[in-house]
């Protein structure tokens, strides 16, 4: 439809910004939204030219702010998103624009800010909050007299979330502007009030779609702000907020550094109640390492964060009392100091006239001036010549330009969020490519310095190195945003989704897909039932538990009691909920993550002495098992709950146990505090809340595990040298720490010296539940101080069970290389006693210098009846028992003033020899230095010989040392299980052929174990397959290997075989470079000395990986492998580069690079594992082409 006359001038005079001619034309009643033949009303034309007048007066005249008839689904929220003008924004956004709404590529307008660089557009965008948002706390709900919010308060609360500011300057003003605030006061209670609950709803998803962390931390900065004024007794807001204004401004004398205002921040960060939040923890990152006092300062890299931009990003004359931007006043003594008005101005002047060098040289600034005026002459009367030399000037400008491209790309970021402190290096060869990135470093300045010496030489003016050095600066910039904006849309182009996800921190940071259900209305019960559960926990765990188990600790403690127990308002957290329920068909399993950062302040009084604890932390993994099911109500018998590992706990001492609050005595106080909890609660241990009582229980008290893991450590390659020389080389003295479930780790010994040590030593962990955990591996290199971390690995323990041995390479994690071998293998617990043979003779087949278990005792200590009073103290006593088989021992807790402690302890303990050994119990009383009360001692083979090889709650008497007792017992479950292995290999059938697999990351572990040292047969571990792997050498494999292959006829680069497959469970591409052949020799007098570097474009181009060089060679052999973690249809969409180059000498005047290859990752296929040669290309040419996976079936063996 054509526009008429009246129709085309308005969107004429909307896009050139003509106010009056658009306020004329709209007065002749034309129509405001009108569309031009692209969809663009005149609103939209104004706001992409960024006209902020016309867009008011549009919007005025009832112009659709929403409009999304635009050919491309564009709105007006969206051009002026792109324009760049954040007034514009703005005042769209108070219009009521949609900012959910999207074009035709589904991208929203804060979308489009942050593609063309518009960072102001993207803050302002990102922080709005609605008028209609905030009204719903006016409105009395339920039972309500008023609402929350004052109706008078809300536009002025609106202008306090919706600001990008966070000067608390700047927030102060805004709290004086809007007088009906704070008048009367009451309103900034209720408004503090208002913002404790938007809090609580940002990151409650039972309220919003998706938890924003940043409303979240911005409100509980602005309510600490508004709560700081509270705390004031007198009425006078204004003269309140004067005085914070000038303590914040308030300077050091040495740097003006505000020292007030940055320990503020920190402690408002500090309080934020929910320390589970991402955005906290990114905040706690970037400021806890910075040294108080130093740049940057906390609210720059709050601004970073919540705004996601870097502070001084394009942020024109700043003020320096406020923050705000294009401040117009300057300092008049200075000229470098911008000012909002004379007010900013007058607060800042105090602190500003200390360090301002021209106030104290006025002589000095006259002289200055003088002179500048001089120079202003000189550059005036050298224009003529400056424009007749302007095309030597520009090529000139373009070379320096072109020198210094390399020095600015330090300065490009497109991760906005992050703030980049650089790193010290000292000494050379500390990284690879220092030495060269050095010298053309220093070539760039010998280039640089002597343009200038040329000019001097030639008497040029000194206007023309000024005029170079503008040009330069500008052409800098321009070449900045052009690159980022052109690297913005070509990721887009090319990879949608990665894009999105390398993005997502310039869109708000409270975007998650947690990979455990949500529990948020649980925490919401929680909340609202915590002042209850106070009293309870009070009296049933703290007073009838926590008091005599201490007490029972030591005759030190026996008056040890609570003073002051108060839980605060704050409660846990339940971070999520995993739950199994495919395991027994009678339970009900889940996994809670627990979390605890409240406002718990509890005292003890021990000895007349008080000490007391605070600011408690605790972080757990809980497991809940809900058996049996029955048909009845409550349809559960009961709960028996535990934790898979000891739990994280960390607090602060107050009172006098801050006499102790050092790292050593403190570090001991928190072991002997794990080691109580995890007596208790930890994995064997566990607690059993019955909810019926007529049913029989105790079974669920010593039910029995699943299983043994035995985990051989063997040997590790290519570990990173912790310890470095002046020369750039150094070693490491390794060793690793092996973990599974329960509360115990073991470590090998420490190898010196090495980067490729070997260990060949034996643990063995008890596996109380296999589904969802795993075996983990830690490397650290020995120091006398903090040891250096190398490195860690898993392992799942389901892809074990019920399969023979794996022995397998796994990559080190979280470090730039390095891989350990390990041999593991599942038993199963079996009651037929046939079976002990068959574990004795596979104990026998893989070593034979030490025993290793072959059955699993499981001891549950039911009580003890009628033990005897002390005869020394004439007291009860507080027993405890000692479990020992051989050099294994165990202990329970310890009970104060018990004559029948009831125990309900569980203990695994492996054994090498159930048929020779003893089960020896000891009770003992703490409060006589461990005196032995009774003795209890049964050979093993007692229990194996019964039919089920278990005794089930018998009562056994107690013998005493040195006298007889009388009816003193003891009540016992005892059960032992054999250890049956999947299906052995005779030594004939080990193989030296090894595949190495990668291991996976989600996992909830702990530990029981038994540790063997040994030097272990390298030949007969190193041997054992893996089941999991493709193995070449099984029968029934699906690996395929290749021959009579075309690509393989002529091959003047020689070629490579490579091992290619996917782990579709672990989510992760293994690429195992085995050999090179026949390679090219670039190297004049010998061989070369080749190594091959893989990476994967485009996604990993910076994840670059190496093989170890071989020396003078053409034929070398590798067998390194490597991983990269991602989904199948990531992997799919990369390439494969395989580089093969020469490790020659630096200055060496000889080629290095030997062939290459690309390999399309298209027709990748998780069900095969592809070992196949390919044919090395000519290097730094692309003739011959991509290849695709080899997996043609044919034995290459026969063709080499």
């Amino acid at each position: 439809m054509a526009l008429d006359t009246g129709e085309k001038t308005i969107i004429d005079y909307a896009t050139e910004g003509s106010f009056e001619d658009v306020e004329r034309v709209l007065k002749n009643h034309v129509p405001v939204d009108v569309h031009d033949e692209h969809g663009m009303t005149p609103l939209q034309h104004a706001a992409f030219k960024g006209h902020a007048n016309i867009c008011s007066l549009l919007l005025a005249h009832d112009a659709d702010v929403n409009d999304h008839e635009h050919d491309q689904g564009y709105t007006a929220l969206m051009f002026g998103a792109l324009s760049g003008n954040s007034e514009v924004v703005r005042i769209l956004l108070e219009a009521g624009a949609k900012t959910h709404q999207t074009n035709r590529i589904g991208r929203t307008a804060a979308q489009l800010a942050a593609f063309t660089g518009q960072k102001q557009c993207v803050d302002t965008i990102n922080n709005y909050v609605t008028l209609e948002d905030l009204k719903y706390y006016t409105i009395p709900q339920g039972q309500e007299t008023e609402g929350k919010l004052p109706e008078s308060c809300v536009q002025g609360f609106q202008r306090l979330l919706i600001t990008i500011n966070f000067n608390p300057v700047h927030l102060l003003n805004i709290i004086c502007k809007y007088s009906e605030l704070y008048q009367p006061k009451s309103n900034l209670k209720r408004i503090s009030n208002t913002l404790s609950l938007i809090i609580e709803r940002s990151l409650d998803a039972f309220h919003t779609n998706e938890p924003n962390d940043t409303l979240a931390i911005k409100s509980h900065y602005i309510k600490t702000l508004i709560d700081v004024l509270l705390e004031k007794d007198t009425d006078d807001i204004e003269k309140t907020c004067n005085e914070l204004r000038k303590k914040f401004v308030h300077g050091n004398e040495n740097n003006n550094f505000r020292m007030y205002e940055e320990k503020f921040i920190r402690e408002t960060i500090r309080n934020f109640p929910y320390k589970q939040c991402p955005l906290l923890q990114q905040l706690v990152r970037l400021i806890a390492p910075i040294p108080l006092g130093q740049n940057p300062s906390a609210l720059s890299v709050l601004t970073t964060t919540l705004n996601g931009r870097a502070f001084e990003d394009e942020a024109p004359n700043r003020c320096d009392a406020c923050g705000q931007l294009n401040a117009t006043r300057r300092c008049t003594a200075c000229k470098s100091i911008y000012y909002c008005d004379e007010s900013c101005q007058r607060l800042c002047w105090s602190t500003h006239k200390r360090i301002s060098n021209k106030l104290t040289g006025t002589t000095l600034q006259k002289n200055t001036d003088k002179k500048l005026s001089n120079s202003a002459e000189k550059l005036s009367n050298s224009a003529e010549k400056l424009s007749n030399s302007a095309e030597k000037l520009s090529n000139s400008a373009e070379q320096l330009s072109n020198s210094a491209e390399q020095l600015s790309n330090s300065n490009d970021s497109n991760s906005f969020r992050k703030i980049q402190i650089p790193h010290a290096k000292i000494g050379l060869g500390s990284t690879e490519g220092d030495l060269i990135s050095m010298i053309k470093r220093y070539l760039e300045i010998v280039g640089l310095v002597l343009i200038v010496w040329i000019f001097g030489y030639f008497q040029f003016s000194v206007s023309w190195i000024l005029l170079i050095v503008f040009i330069y600066l500008f052409r800098k910039r321009q070449r900045a945003q052009f690159k980022e904006r052109h690297k913005m849309l070509n990721e887009m182009n090319n990879n949608e989704e990665q894009y999105i996800r390398a993005r997502l921190d310039e869109l708000p940071s409270w975007v998650f897909f947690p990979d455990v259900e949500r529990a948020e209305w649980l925490n919401r019960i929680i909340k609202q039932v915590w002042p209850y559960a106070n009293k309870y926990l009070d009296k049933a765990v703290f007073h009838d538990v926590m008091i005599p188990m201490i007490r029972g600790t030591s005759a030190a403690l026996s008056d040890f009691s609570f003073q002051k127990l108060d839980l605060g308002e704050i409660p846990p957290r339940i971070g999520g909920v995993k739950v199994y329920t495919d395991n027994v068909r009678d339970q009900v399993m889940m996994d809670i993550e627990v979390f605890y950062a409240g406002d718990a302040h509890v005292k003890v009084k021990v000895k007349g002495i008080v000490c007391g604890i605070k600011d408690i932390q605790f972080v757990g993994h809980l497991r809940i098992i809900l058996s049996p099911l029955i048909n009845t109500i409550p349809l559960v018998g009961a709960v028996t709950y535990f934790f898979l590992r000891n739990p994280s706990l960390d607090f602060k001492l107050t009172d006098a146990g801050t006499l102790i609050d050092i790292p050593a005595l403190n570090d001991l106080m928190l072991v002997q505090i794990n080691d109580i909890l995890a007596s208790m609660m930890v994995l064997p241990n566990r607690q059993v809340f019955p909810l019926v009582s007529d049913l029989q229980i105790g079974y669920l008290r010593w039910s029995n595990p699943q299983g043994v893991i035995r985990v051989i450590v063997i040997k590790a390659k290519d570990i990173v040298q912790a310890d470095i020389n002046l020369l750039g080389k150094g070693k490491s003295d390794p060793f690793v720490k092996v973990k599974a479930q329960g509360n115990v780790e073991y470590k090998t010994k420490t190898i010196n010296n090495t980067t490729s040590p070997q260990w060949n030593e034996v643990f063995e962990f008890v596996i109380e539940q296999y589904e969802s955990d795993a075996v983990e591996f830690e490397m650290y290199d020995e120091d006398p101080g903090k040891d250096d971390f190398l490195g860690r690995a898993q392992y799942p323990i389901n892809t074990l069970v019920g399969k023979e041995a794996v022995n397998t390479w796994l990559t080190l994690q979280d470090v730039k290389r390095g891989s350990l071998n390990v041999s593991l293998q599942y038993f199963s617990l079996s009651t037929q006693k046939s079976a002990l043979e068959n574990i004795e003779k596979n104990n026998s087949q893989i070593m034979q210098q030490d025993k290793l278990s072959t059955a699993l005792l499981v001891i549950f200590i039911d009580r003890c009846i009628n033990l005897p009073s002390s005869k020394r103290t004439h007291r009860e006593p507080n027993p405890f028992c000692r479990i020992k088989v051989d050099s294994i021992e165990r202990k329970t807790q310890t009970f104060d003033s018990q004559t029948n402690p009831s125990f309900e302890h569980v203990s695994h303990i492996l054994c090498s020899n159930p048929i020779q050994q003893q089960l020896i119990i000891e009770v003992c009383d703490a409060r006589s230095n461990n005196e032995i009360i009774g003795i209890f001692q049964l050979p093993i083979k007692q229990i194996f010989d019964t039919d089920s090889m278990s005794i089930d709650s018998q009562t056994f008497p107690l013998k005493g040392v040195s006298e007889p007792l009388d009816n003193v017992s003891i009540v016992l479950h005892l059960s032992l299980h054999i250890l049956s292995p999947g299906r052995p290999r005779s030594l004939s059938q080990l193989s030296a052929t090894n595949t190495d697999q990668d291991i996976t990351k989600d996992s909830l572990t702990g530990a029981s174990p038994k540790r063997h040292s040994t030097d272990v047969q390298q030949q007969l571990v190193s041997s054992v397959l893996n089941p999991e792997s493709k193995s070449i050498t099984s029968s029934n494999s699906k690996t395929r290997l290749i021959s009579d292959d075309p690509d393989l006829k002529s091959t003047p680069y020689g070629m490579i075989k490579l091992g290619i497959s996917y782990a579709a469970s672990r989510k992760s591409l293994s690429v195992t470079i085995h050999a090179c052949k026949n390679l090219i020799n670039v190297h004049r007098s010998n061989l070369p000395d080749p190594y091959v570097r893989v990476h994967l474009m485009p996604d990993f181009k910076k994840d670059v990986k190496k093989t170890k060089s071989i020396h003078d060679t053409i034929n070398p052999v590798y067998d390194d492998v490597f991983e990269w973690s991602a989904s199948l249809v990531e992997i799919r969409r990369q390439h494969l580069y395989i580089d093969i180059k020469n490790n020659s000498p630096l200055f060496a005047n000889e080629k290095t690079r030997m062939g290459e290859i690309e390999i399309d990752l298209s027709n990748l296929d998780p069900e095969n594992t592809s070992i196949a040669w390919y044919a090395l290309q000519e290097p730094n040419t692309s003739a011959g082409g991509i290849m695709k996976i080899k997996y043609d079936a044919h034995d290459l063996t026969t063709h080499l």
